[in-house]
């Protein structure tokens, strides 16, 4: 896969490959701020910031870039990061921790439990 991003590859791949490979996932996210959900996959797609606070397609800061959302299943500590019921994450508010509920996996950042 091309990423818009070299880090994308060891965040969004991450998941998508732990995605691929157990599908079903019930997966524990949790932000620097202490904020994190139990939610499931739902799906990826690519997106950009065209529009943000006038960017366009031609401004230097115009960037395009993987997202990954979920379900929330589950709410450990609230905050702003979800939007009602899903949460949708991408290189540049990435949670700082990401684990499979019923194994305990690391599959982010990436360990020796992720394969």
């Amino acid at each position: 896969m091309s990423w818009f991003h070299p880090v994308e590859e060891h965040q969004v791949g991450a998941i998508l490959g732990y995605q691929d490979e157990y599908p079903g996932t019930r997966y524990l996210i949790a932000f620097a701020d202490g904020e994190s959900y139990v939610c499931v996959y739902f799906t990826s797609y690519e997106s950009e910031n065209g529009g943000e606070v006038g960017v366009e397609m031609y401004d230097p800061e115009y960037d395009e870039f993987y997202v990954v959302s979920f379900d929330i299943v589950g709410v450990i500590a609230n905050g702003n990061w979800r939007y009602n019921d899903t949460l949708s994450v991408d290189y540049r508010d990435f949670p700082v921790k990401i684990t499979d509920v019923d194994t305990g996996a690391t599959i982010y950042p990436e360990s020796a439990t992720t394969r």
